[in-house]
């Protein structure tokens, strides 16, 4: 028999966080399309003043570039990061996904930033967010390339209102930027069926998933959708329920679908039309990650002659083929994926570096004298992190230390700068990359 999802213990408390919306007096669940360039049009995109390092290791701390308060609203305490920033880069540019805009801000220079603001009423201001941690629901935008041009993309929810007899109803915008201006390039939005409160959905809840040929995946509410780049149009929903985290990989869609069971089943779907094209069933899986651009890491309960216990699966994301299993806790939502030949696992006060192709343990961390450093990024055949010592820069393949004085521990870098907190008063801001 399954195991029963952790999820469903916490069903009473988010049904009291859900509010009912339903979709447009059409019944139709169709994306239109929002022609104006909005705000920040003209604006001309922040040029970097240094050229690219391609894996950084040594960062100015002179100057630092503070980005808008939107950067770490929600997110920082006193103790510092505590939950994800909602932040990209590309060419020393930052976008920031905001749950009631999008920002763009350079980081290389002080400069106004652009806001790109949606059609309706956001379900969340930045005002809404108070201090708590965590309570900033907007997710990192995502940097892609289609033909001859490069965009930024985030999604947030928002409420249409009603109007006579028709009611009021959500709908998710993705909100695309063009990097070469800085500024707008176009929007689209999707009503959203009314919330199944039997389900563990956030109404806030909505990323994009990435993009792939002229497919854009967006998640929103527990749903998956996929947009056409070129007519700005909805152009699938995918069957069911699933968990935010979807990963597109070797050109398969892998998430994680809700079933009858109350557990979580991994599904590789489709991009381009939403189908399912495999489905594993003996995983209760909790957590989904990619390990690669071919592979993914799945995290839960494997049930195998009826008996069942905790573990993971690195699997082949185009066939479901498994590469390796491994036995226990593992949270492979700590997992990232260096850009070269490893992926790097965090736990409690560890680090396990593991063969991307194979599955193998590359190197561990603590070991011997030496301790494993609180990772803040894994990119381009490094990790940086810090350690009591301060910020340190390692060898992604072998765990050696490639270098014990960087200036900073980023936490996102693009080979122009990299994002940090000042140490004085923990204000997000972006460093120079040193040549």
């Amino acid at each position: 028999m399954k195991r029963t999802s952790m999820r469903a213990g916490c069903l009473a408390a988010a049904t009291l966080m859900l509010v009912a919306g339903c979709d447009g007096s059409d019944g139709a669940d169709k994306g239109t399309a929002e022609g104006d360039a909005g705000p920040g049009a003209s604006a001309p995109a922040p040029r970097p003043g240094v050229r690219e390092v391609k894996a950084p290791v040594r960062f100015s701390t002179e100057k630092p570039v503070a980005l808008p308060d939107s950067a770490g609203a929600g997110n920082i305490s006193i103790g510092g990061l505590q939950h994800p920033l909602p932040i990209a880069l590309h060419r020393g540019t930052a976008y920031i996904a905001r749950p009631d805009s999008m920002e763009i801000a350079s980081g290389v220079r002080k400069a106004d930033p652009v806001l790109i603001a949606p059609k309706h009423k956001p379900l969340t201001t930045m005002n809404d967010l108070g201090a708590m941690v965590g309570s900033n629901p907007a997710r990192r935008p995502v940097i892609a390339k289609h033909e001859d041009k490069t965009f930024a993309l985030s999604s947030l929810i928002a409420q249409v209102p009603g109007s006579g007899t028709t009611k009021g109803h959500h709908e998710v915008e993705l909100l695309v930027a063009d990097t070469d201006r800085a500024a707008k390039a176009w929007s689209t939005r999707i009503p959203l069926r009314e919330l199944e409160y039997a389900l563990d959905v956030d109404e806030k809840d909505t990323e994009v998933v990435g993009l792939y040929g002229d497919t854009v995946v967006l998640f929103a509410q527990g749903r998956l959708f996929g947009v056409d780049v070129n007519s700005h149009q909805k152009v699938w929903t995918a069957p069911g329920t699933y968990a935010a985290g979807a990963v597109l990989a070797a050109g398969k869609l892998v998430a994680l679908r809700d079933d009858a069971d109350g557990d979580r089943q991994p599904v590789g779907l489709d991009p381009a039309d939403g189908h399912q094209e495999w489905a594993i069933d003996d995983l209760a899986a909790d957590t989904l990650a990619a390990a690669s651009p071919g592979t993914v890491l799945v995290g839960g309960y494997l049930t195998s002659n009826d008996d069942t216990k905790a573990g993971a699966v690195l699997l082949e994301a185009a066939t479901n083929k498994r590469l390796e299993t491994y036995d226990g806790e593992f949270k492979v939502d700590g997992c990232d994926y260096d850009g070269r030949a490893t992926t790097i696992c965090t736990g409690a006060d560890s680090i396990v570096a593991y063969n991307t192709q194979t599955g193998s343990t590359r190197w561990k961390l603590p070991a011997g004298n030496r301790v494993a450093p609180e990772v803040t990024l894994v990119r381009a055949g490094l990790v940086y992190g810090t350690t009591e010592n301060g910020p340190v820069v390692l060898d992604s393949t072998t765990g050696a230390d490639k270098e014990d004085q960087p200036g900073i521990a980023p936490y996102f870098s693009d080979g122009y700068v990299g994002i940090a907190l000042t140490e004085s008063d923990h204000t997000v801001s972006a460093y120079r990359i040193e040549h």
